[in-house]
């Protein structure tokens, strides 16, 4: 896969999904050295934004050309998913979190970010990198 069609916000965004989707199967919870992994709980939630949000990013960066979706309501769409991760990884946050609900905290502040760059940047007029196949 050619990397280069993908602004820096993108690689950003990108990178926060796999690791929110990658969090999910991690344990959320550890007490006395037993763990609960987040698909058993609100990682379920986390998992299907992070699809979703993928699913956004492969539209917006000409993976699925046959899907035209307008590029602004893409932008609004994956903010508002990270937003929710984000939300949930705060939400969920206690004295016993484990390795997997830090990297959904983290990874969605970090799809926050690379989303918001890539909005401001859609503002901007400053048009992503593109690849003629």
């Amino acid at each position: 896969m050619d990397l280069s069609r993908f602004s820096t916000p993108q690689r950003v965004s990108g990178i926060a999904i796999v690791v929110v989707a990658l969090a999910a199967f991690l344990p959320w919870v550890s007490i006395f050295g037993i763990g609960i992994s987040g698909i058993r709980g609100d990682g379920v939630l986390t998992l299907i934004l992070a699809i979703l949000g993928a699913v956004a990013l492969a539209i917006r960066v000409g993976l699925l050309p046959q899907v035209k979706v307008p590029a602004r309501a893409s932008l609004i769409a994956s903010l508002v998913f990270s937003g929710l991760v984000t939300l949930i990884g705060l939400l969920d946050m206690n004295g016993a979190a484990a390795i997997g609900l830090y990297l959904t905290l983290f990874g969605g502040i970090a799809w926050v970010v690379g989303a918001v760059l890539e909005l401001k940047d859609a503002k901007a007029g400053t048009p992503a990198p593109t690849v003629e196949p």
